[in-house]
């Protein structure tokens, strides 16, 4: 569900959410060595995993650009790179314009990622 915007920029409504990480693809884990890669990914400050409306898996590092002004605005916004200019801040995947989450499952540490884990193992054992 989208948020009112009244004509103003979306990006004046956060504090630069989509900013202040970097987010990256990553395959799907199919293995005991591949969830180990992950906790161990989890095993780091300032990095989270998490799994988008997709399907998709990311690895989040949670860094803010360092052009980010105190007001939140962008410090090079006439050069800013290409993907800032292509970002959807009008699409459900900015989160200062949706109700909803920009991922279904967000692991911020090692016990986060296992719990799901275990989750899915009672699921299979049913």
């Amino acid at each position: 569900m989208k948020k009112s915007l009244k004509n103003e920029n979306p990006c004046s409504q956060c504090d630069a959410h989509c900013c202040k990480h970097v987010a990256v693809q990553i395959d799907t884990p199919e293995d005991k060595s591949d969830y180990d890669t992950i906790r161990w990914y989890l095993l780091h400050r300032d990095v989270w995993v998490s799994i988008d409306h997709s399907e998709d898996w990311l690895i989040e590092f949670r860094t803010p650009c360092q052009h980010i002004l105190p007001d939140y605005k962008c410090g090079i916004y006439e050069n800013r790179p290409t993907i800032c200019r292509e970002y959807p801040a009008e699409d459900e995947i900015c989160e200062a314009v949706s109700d909803e989450l920009s991922y279904t499952h967000l692991f911020k540490t090692v016990e986060d990622f296992e719990s799901y884990l275990n989750k899915i193992k009672k699921k299979k054992a049913k």
